[in-house]
Order: C-alpha cells, then sequence, then structure tokens
C-alpha cells in the first residue's frame, strides 16, 4: 500500500521547504509533492493516470490562494467540479488573510482558510497541525 500524499500548490520555494521540512521532521508518514501553479497542479491531477487510479491522487492539498496566471480558487472550483476530486480535503493556505478570499474560499468547497505565519517555527508547527488533522480523513480505509 502506498503512503498517503500531501499536495501544496504555492508559487514561494521557501514556503514549499518549511512544509516539506516540517513533515520530514515530525516523521509523518507521508509523501510530498509541489507545483508553484494552479495550471501544473491540474495537469497532474486531472491527468489521465489521475483518472484511471485515483489512489495515485493526493490525500491533501494545501493551496495558495494567489498564483500565477490561474488563481486558486479557480483550481478549487475544479477540483470540486469533477467526482473523483470533488471530495478531496482542500486548504487554503494564504500568505495574508482577506476576508474576501476567505468568504469565496468557504463557498467554493474549501476544507479550512488558514494564514501562513511569518515566523518558520510557527510556520512548521501549522502544516504539521493541519497535516495531522487531515491526513487520517484522507487516509483510504483498510
Amino acid at each position: 500500500m502506498s503512503r498517503p500524499s500531501i499536495l501544496m500548490v504555492d508559487p514561494s520555494p521557501e514556503s514549499v521547504e518549511l512544509a516539506r521540512f516540517s513533515l520530514w521532521r515530525s516523521k509523518l508518514e507521508c509523501d510530498f509533492g509541489w507545483f508553484e501553479d494552479a495550471e501544473r497542479a491540474m495537469e497532474s491531477i486531472f491527468s489521465p493516470q489521475a483518472l484511471q487510479h485515483p489512489d495515485t491522487l493526493p490525500c491533501l492539498i494545501l493551496l495558495e490562494p494567489r498564483l500565477p496566471r490561474m488563481e486558486g480558487l479557480d483550481l478549487l472550483h475544479m477540483l470540486r467540479s469533477q467526482p473523483h476530486t470533488r471530495a478531496l480535503p482542500v486548504i487554503m493556505f494564504a500568505t495574508s488573510y482577506d476576508e474576501t478570499d476567505a468568504a469565496r474560499s468557504r463557498e467554493a468547497g474549501a476544507n479550512d482558510y488558514l494564514v501562513k505565519p511569518v515566523d518558520a517555527r510557527e510556520f512548521m508547527q501549522l502544516v504539521n497541525q493541519t497535516v495531522q488533522r487531515w491526513l487520517p480523513v484522507a487516509s483510504p480505509q483498510d
């Protein structure tokens, strides 16, 4: 059985490396993937491979709302519109709090809207708490 995977869609290499490091350091049994933009994430999630093998999909997506070219909210709408991705937990992982973005994200089906702390230690703690909270929900039941 494969390990559950976490996908982060974020243009910031620093945020991605902090998230990767925090998961490694916490020894959570999961794989970690990253895309810097929603278009590439969408290509992967909606690829023929993913459609034929839904077990290859991530079990949790950390999604930055503000992305180049295609907004995170657009990707969230796509995820919620397709049967094979409708139930995937998606956490909007924003750089700063925006009340309008938070409301629109929740209306579109985001499971949560969190703000990335500026402090690296707090950031890593938030990533770990979020993954630990959603990983069991997203893992397939034996």
